[in-house]
């Protein structure tokens, strides 16, 4: 037997372990047995839109049941797939958090394989892609879990930053990120703030309770708490970057500065409790940032080899300040995952943790 966490669709604070059968494998399947994986607000935000977004797609459960993804560690247990991938190898990428996942590899190269199953053909590919850790020049051991809990959510970062530049900040002069303690946003901030030749102010929008926390950081130029959004004024123009999605912050920038707002960038729901639709609001319509497009045009702009470059230099650079701005723990098995997700939907896990799991 094998389990996952399984998690209702309608409702994503409840949650629970579900035992499954490992099945045989078929022929050019390959069984991938997960060693770890992190949790953060990001899978929240996959749980908050899995059904919009398609995230549920990915480790198909029941009609209102979904596996929740996340990024991980895994080892090739049994492989029944031609192409050279070898039992004992080390894999990262997307992963359901339980015990295992089942594959299809496709495209083997040296580096990386591609899962081909039928149910993700029609996904995006930069979640189908896992990369082979024996043959990835950026793989270390000791920056596994710094991998594992910023990785994913950097490359967000990295396009939106990419896209701020080249759309001219929409002619704002301060760009505001919304649960500005988030790990995507302190990403973001990151990149804003290491290249200032944009003159851009940075706001962070936070609670009181991580008002010190993004204040030490260093990256942000000022601090605004969720009760004094609706004083917000309406000069320098402002650019909301919403990673909480939360409709009550939202409906109150809006309604404070209407057609005064640059824009509204909306990535993820951190306040995934608060994040229905808001209604119609005044200024511009919020426009969703879904990550995987952003992917595709810059490969297509620069060619693959050169956004891994960017991408490559861009990452190490947070890495290693990442290593010391979170404090990582690591905790181990199906309770534990359980007990993990239920803190970060209560919203008990503090900004400053950084939670591994061990399957």
């Amino acid at each position: 037997m094998s389990w996952v966490l399984s998690i209702d669709k309608n409702d994503i604070s409840t949650a629970a372990i579900s035992e499954v059968p490992s099945r045989p494998l078929q022929e050019g399947e390959a069984r991938l047995r997960v060693d770890r994986f992190a949790l953060t607000a990001n899978n929240i935000t996959y749980a908050a839109f899995g059904e919009a977004m398609r995230y549920w797609d990915f480790f198909p459960a029941g009609e209102t049941t979904g596996h929740l993804p996340v990024w991980g560690f895994a080892e090739v247990e049994d492989c029944r797939a031609a192409g050279g991938l070898e039992v004992g190898e080390r894999i990262y990428g997307y992963l359901p958090a339980g015990a295992e996942l089942i594959v299809k590899p496709g495209r083997i190269e040296a580096g990386s394989f591609i899962d081909t199953s039928d149910h993700r053909a029609g996904l995006p590919s930069a979640y189908n892609r896992y990369t082979r850790c024996a043959s990835d020049p950026g793989y270390r051991a000791d920056l596994e879990a710094v991998q594992m809990v910023l990785q994913p959510l950097f490359i967000t970062s990295f396009l939106i930053d990419l896209h701020l530049r080249d759309t001219g900040f929409l002619g704002a002069r301060r760009v505001s990120l919304t649960s500005a303690s988030s790990k995507t946003a302190i990403a973001l901030a990151f990149l804003l703030d290491r290249d200032r030749s944009h003159g851009i102010e940075i706001e962070a929008i936070t609670s009181p309770g991580n008002r010190g926390f993004v204040e030490a950081l260093g990256y942000y130029d000022r601090v605004t708490l969720y009760d004094d959004v609706a004083d917000m004024e309406a000069e320098p123009s402002r650019l909301v970057i919403d990673f909480a999605g939360d409709s009550a912050v939202n409906k109150a920038i809006h309604s404070r500065l209407g057609d005064a707002l640059a824009g509204n960038i909306r990535v993820g729901g951190a306040h995934w409790e608060n994040s229905a639709p808001p209604g119609a609001m005044p200024g511009p319509k919020p426009v969703f940032f879904f990550a995987p497009d952003h992917v595709r045009d810059r490969i297509k702009e620069w060619g693959a080899g050169e956004f891994g470059r960017r991408y490559g230099e861009a990452w190490l650079a947070f890495a290693s300040e990442g290593r010391a701005l979170f404090e990582f723990e690591e905790r181990s098995g199906a309770e534990a995952t359980l007990a993990s997700y239920r803190a970060l939907i209560d919203g008990k896990v503090p900004a400053k943790q950084a939670l591994t799991l061990r399957a």
